[in-house]
């Protein structure tokens, strides 16, 4: 009931009557605001509760940075020798390359693809495929996975292009070309540079061919490292890992006597001449 429906009859004097000092206790008077209505209480814990989980999902965002993004520089370089053969003479480079690479960029995180061949003459090749970025900033979409699910399908095709190209142009193996190749693409990625090389590692071509030289003792190793050396120098690699996918693989044609030196021999290569990590994860 309000105010005015309690009011006093009228014969009794109006409060306005009242003496106009305020006795001492009506300073401490306790000032009881009118009730909320029910619905109004449940709309203003509503728009609490909202404002908190706007808040948290916000925190999250900023926290997760939002949506994952890749950042990893990586390079495919294939071999276009007639080792590579898809056949039972050779290791099969373009069948190894449709297996191994989308895991490659999946794994490593890959955002920046380049390509390099492995001919006769690996570093003056005239194969070219363009670079390609796999998360693009001009590419607005939240969800990443779908985007990389098709740039991926893009870089498979330029590596299967590059192998192509390799296989038409003074194919050979080069491989320490190679790299080389891989040495000067750009670099704007984060953390390791990762390069995956399709090859069986016979290094051969015009001025170097390693089935001439023996690989049996250190010093036979040293030898065939130094004449290797010589004619190719050594590709600046810097934060690098050399993925290796079919090394040492001729359609069985290699010993296991052979394979386990080529092994001892590139090891000396790429760990201390070119000082890159190797990881042959992605098996031969």
């Amino acid at each position: 009931m309000t105010t005015e429906q309690k009011a006093a009859p009228e014969a009794t004097p109006p409060a306005a009557t009242a003496p106009e000092t305020t006795p001492p206790a009506a300073a401490h008077r306790r000032i009881t605001r009118p009730p909320v209505p029910r619905t109004a209480r449940h709309a203003t814990r509503l728009t609490v509760a909202l404002g908190a989980t706007a808040l948290l999902l916000t925190g999250c965002d900023v926290v997760g940075g939002g949506p994952e993004r890749l950042s990893a520089d990586c390079t495919v370089v294939v071999d276009g020798s007639g080792s590579g053969a898809d056949s039972e003479n050779g290791f099969r480079a373009k069948e190894k390359l449709k297996t191994t690479v989308p895991g490659f960029l999946a794994d490593q995180k890959c955002r920046y693809v380049s390509y390099a061949p492995i001919t006769a003459a690996s570093a003056a090749s005239s194969c070219q495929v363009p670079r390609i970025d796999l998360d693009p900033d001009a590419d607005k979409r939240s969800e990443r996975e779908t985007l990389w699910k098709q740039t991926r399908v893009i870089a498979q095709a330029g590596a299967e292009k590059m192998l192509d190209c390799a296989r038409e142009r003074q194919p050979g193996s080069d491989v320490l070309g190679g790299l080389e190749r891989a040495s000067k693409v750009p670099r704007d990625g984060d953390g390791t540079y990762h390069v995956l090389v399709i090859s069986d590692f016979d290094q051969s071509d015009p001025d170097f061919r390693l089935s001439k030289f023996e690989l049996v003792t250190p010093a036979q190793r040293d030898k065939a490292v130094d004449a290797l050396v010589a004619v190719r120098g050594v590709p600046e690699l810097p934060d690098t890992t050399v993925h290796r996918v079919g090394f040492a693989m001729r359609g069985g044609k290699t010993t296991p006597e052979r394979v386990e030196q080529m092994g001892q021999f590139w090891q000396q290569v790429l760990e201390k001449e070119v000082k890159v990590g190797v990881d042959d994860g992605y098996g031969a």
